[in-house]
C-alpha cells in the first residue's frame, strides 16, 4: 500500500479547503485516494512465466512456419502481450488460423491478435490475472478543475500500455454509451466506478445523476443518497418514461437558453452567466434496460427520446450511458443502437451479441471480470482492458466524502 505523497495532499486541503483538495472536488479525497491505493510489482514467478509463455509461442510459430522474430514482450493484468514482426510469413490472419492449435499443442490461450505498424501483437492469457486497484489508477487521474465540472471520467487501463483509459463524451468521444456484458463479466463494477468518478469530481451543482434500474436497485444501495441522484433511484417503468421524456424537454430548454445568451453550447453558455445561472451536465444511466424494451410503449418512448436527444444533446449536456446484460437485436432497435456511439463491452455469451454490441467478434473471447473491449469515437480500433476493482471501503469512503458538500 502506498502513502508516498501524503504530506503535500496535506498542504493542499488546507490551501484548497472546502472548494476542493487538488484534483478532488471534496475535502479530504486525496487522503482517501492515497489509502486505499496499491503498487504492484512483478513477481519472480510472473518473469519465469513470461520467459516461458515467449519461448513456447516462438516454437510455435516456427512449427506453423511462420516467422517468430519477436521484438517485445510485457506483462498485462491479463496476458502476456507478445510482439512479432510482422510480414507475408507472419500475419494476424495467420495466427488466427492457429488459434486452436497453439491451445490444444502448445497451451496458449491467445485471447486477442491485433496489427500494428509493422507488428502482430498477440496476447496470451496468463494463468492467475492481477485485480487492479481503483484508487491507484485514480492517482494517476488529473480530472478537469473548472466551473463546468469534469466530465473524463477514468473507467479503464489499457492492456496494450498501461496508460489509463478514459471515457469522455462531452469532447473526445460520442456523447452517449452502451455498456454490454454477461453475468460476471464485471458491468456493475463498470458502472458503479462510473458513478464513482462522476461524484467525486463533480459538485451536485455541476453534474445531475438520472439513475434507471429495472432491478430495484439492487447493485446501487449505497449511492441512493448522493445529492447527484435528486429523484433517488428510479426504478418504476412509467416514471422512467416521464424522465426521458422530461429530458428532451429539458435539452430543448437549454437550445433556447442558449440562444438568448447568444452561446452554441454549455460550456460557453455557463462562461457567459453568473454562477447561479450555470447548468449542470446531466447523466441518465439506465442499467438493464433490455428488461423494459420487452414492453412496446416502453421501447417505443425510449427510441423516440433516445433519438431526439442524439448528437443534439452533447452540446447541451446531457449524455446517456445504456447498458444490459444482452442487448439482442429484439430489444435494441437501430435508432437506438446508431445513437449509442461509444461500445464498453465485457464479456458476452457469443459471436452474435458480440456483433451486435460491438459491431464486431471479439467480446466473446474475453476473460470476465473486468475484461475490456472498448470501440470510442476518435480512438482508432479496437481497446483491449481491463476495468479496476473498487473495494467496498473505497467506494463507502467516496461516497461519505461526496455526500457531506
Amino acid at each position: 500500500m502506498t502513502k508516498t505523497g501524503h504530506q503535500s495532499h496535506v498542504k493542499e486541503d488546507q490551501q484548497n479547503g472546502p472548494a476542493g483538495d487538488g484534483r478532488w472536488v471534496y475535502p479530504g479525497l486525496s487522503s482517501i485516494v492515497e489509502h486505499h491505493a496499491e503498487e504492484r510489482q512483478s513477481s519472480q514467478a510472473d518473469v519465469e512465466w513470461l520467459k516461458k509463455t515467449e519461448f513456447a509461442a516462438k516454437t510455435g510459430l516456427q512449427q506453423f512456419n511462420l516467422q517468430a522474430k519477436l521484438l517485445e514482450s510485457k506483462m498485462t493484468p491479463n496476458a502476456a502481450l507478445l510482439k512479432f514482426a510482422g510480414s507475408a510469413h507472419m500475419t494476424v490472419e495467420q495466427v488466427a488460423k492457429r488459434r486452436s492449435e497453439f491451445l490444444t499443442t502448445h497451451r496458449l490461450n491467445i485471447i486477442a491478435i491485433q496489427p500494428e505498424p509493422g507488428i502482430v501483437s498477440i496476447a496470451i492469457e496468463r494463468p492467475e490475472r492481477e485485480v487492479v486497484n481503483l484508487a491507484s489508477i485514480w492517482m494517476r487521474w488529473s480530472p478537469e478543475r473548472s466551473s463546468r465540472g469534469n466530465q473524463e471520467i477514468a473507467i479503464a487501463v489499457r492492456e496494450n500500455d498501461g496508460s489509463v483509459l478514459y471515457l469522455d463524451p462531452s469532447k473526445k468521444h460520442a456523447p452517449h454509451t452502451l455498456i454490454a456484458g454477461s453475468t460476471g463479466s464485471g458491468k456493475s463494477v463498470l458502472m458503479q466506478n462510473i458513478l464513482l468518478g462522476i461524484v467525486a469530481t463533480n459538485t451536485p451543482q455541476q453534474a445531475i445523476i438520472l439513475l434507471i434500474d429495472p432491478k430495484q436497485g439492487v447493485d446501487y444501495f449505497q449511492f441512493e443518497d448522493l445529492p447527484h441522484l435528486g429523484d433517488g433511484l428510479i426504478v418504476d417503468e412509467e416514471q422512467a418514461i416521464q424522465r426521458l421524456q422530461s429530458l428532451v424537454q429539458e435539452m430543448d430548454d437549454r437550445y433556447k437558453r442558449f440562444r438568448s445568451a447568444k452561446a452554441n453550447n454549455i460550456t460557453s453558455f455557463n462562461s457567459k452567466v453568473d454562477s447561479s445561472e450555470r447548468m449542470p451536465t446531466i447523466w441518465l444511466i439506465h442499467d438493464e434496460f433490455a428488461e423494459w424494451m420487452m414492453v412496446d410503449d416502453y421501447k417505443e418512448a425510449v427510441s423516440k427520446s433516445v433519438q431526439r436527444l442524439g448528437v443534439k444533446a452533447r452540446a447541451a449536456g446531457i449524455h446517456l450511458i445504456f447498458a444490459a446484460q444482452r442487448p439482442d437485436a429484439n430489444v435494441m432497435p437501430m435508432q437506438l443502437r446508431s445513437n449509442l456511439g461509444n461500445r464498453l463491452i465485457l464479456r458476452v455469451d457469443g459471436e452474435g451479441t458480440s456483433e451486435i454490441a460491438l459491431g464486431e467478434k471479439g467480446a466473446e473471447k474475453l476473460l470476465g471480470k473486468g475484461h475490456l473491449l472498448a470501440k470510442l469515437e476518435g480512438e482508432s480500433g479496437l481497446v483491449y482492458a481491463q476495468v479496476p476493482l473498487a473495494s467496498e471501503e473505497f467506494a463507502n469512503a467516496v461516497i461519505e466524502a461526496s455526500s457531506h458538500c
